[in-house]
């Protein structure tokens, strides 16, 4: 099997008009070193998961390689993304078809005037391809929509994650003033990927992508074997370790009532999240492991979702 390669395909032009009323939230970064400063991304929810949009700098405690380190400043930001929408269209999703678009439709209408998105659509390794190179023009997004259909193959998810992951070091308009994230709309199972999860995952981490997935899961076969998971708890798991390795967050909906709830979170997710600035106290090189601890001084549940850790070159 050869190494996947991006296919770049050019939308026609159409007019989709949809709404959804949303919470307005804010956007966050990449984790980057500069020197012995690091600027770490960080969603917040509580006991419900539901997103947080207030924190104080006296209530984060960032501990990196073990070490407790010095925060500088707590802030919400406001920076645009570069968003890579990877759409499954493998047979495994032909039912659920319709759902699959309606929400990337939903996700697309509710994106910022200054958000860039790429649409990818995938099956097998060999089918990994660009329907619409990243634009704003809200017009051009919904008519690619147009050009996605189900076709059979083995389901490649995490070359289709690589590939997106990869799209942002040919899209010049990247930097550290905008946020690299992945949003995926998968049922999860991954059947022949040419690249490995351990491969996946610290390219991940050297790129500093944000993943994010809507998991439909509803219809995968939930029989485990003697000695190993079933498809159904396969996939979730593929889908959690991916996620919470960025930072990010994966939704599996039962319904239609938790899946608008999942979109609904997932785009205040996608706005609402904080930038954490702290001293680094290490000079090593290489994976630098990364929590952080929320001090609860009501006596409020919170939880300090971030990614696992970041590469150092310095």
């Amino acid at each position: 099997m050869g190494r996947p390669k991006l296919i770049l395909k050019t939308a026609i032009l159409a007019l989709v008009l949809v709404s959804l009323a949303l919470s307005s939230t804010l956007l966050a970064q990449d984790t980057k070193p500069a020197g012995s400063t690091v600027e770490l991304r960080m969603i917040v929810t509580d006991s419900t998961k539901k997103s947080v949009d207030k924190i104080q700098k006296e209530d984060v405690r960032v501990i990196e390689d073990k070490t407790e380190q010095t925060v500088l400043s707590v802030e919400r930001d406001e920076r645009p993304i570069d968003l890579v929408l990877a759409i499954d269209s493998s047979g495994s999703l032909r039912s659920l078809f319709p759902t699959v678009l309606e929400s990337a439709r939903v996700l697309i209408i509710n994106r910022r005037p200054e958000d860039e998105i790429l649409l990818e659509r995938f099956i097998s390794s060999d089918k990994i391809e660009s329907v619409q190179v990243f634009t704003r023009d809200g017009n051009a997004l919904l008519a690619g929509l147009n050009k996605y259909y189900i076709e059979r193959g083995l389901s490649a998810v995490i070359d289709a994650l690589y590939v997106a992951a990869s799209s942002f070091a040919k899209f010049n308009k990247t930097s550290r003033d905008r946020r690299k994230v992945v949003v995926i709309i998968t049922d999860g199972e991954d059947r022949n990927s040419y690249y490995k999860q351990e491969q996946l995952l610290k390219y991940l981490d050297q790129t500093g992508v944000q993943v994010f997935a809507l998991g439909l899961v509803v219809e995968l076969d939930k029989e485990a074997g003697l000695i190993r998971l079933s498809p159904r708890d396969k996939a979730e798991k593929l889908l959690k370790t991916v996620t919470s390795e960025t930072g990010g967050r994966v939704f599996f909906p039962k319904n239609k009532t938790e899946l608008m709830d999942s979109l609904q979170q997932l785009i205040t997710d996608l706005r609402g999240q904080f930038r954490i600035t702290y001293q680094s106290s290490k000079e090593k090189k290489g994976f630098r492991k990364v929590e952080v601890k929320l001090v609860s001084p009501n006596g409020e549940k919170r939880n300090a979702i971030v990614p696992r850790g970041y590469e150092s070159k310095s």
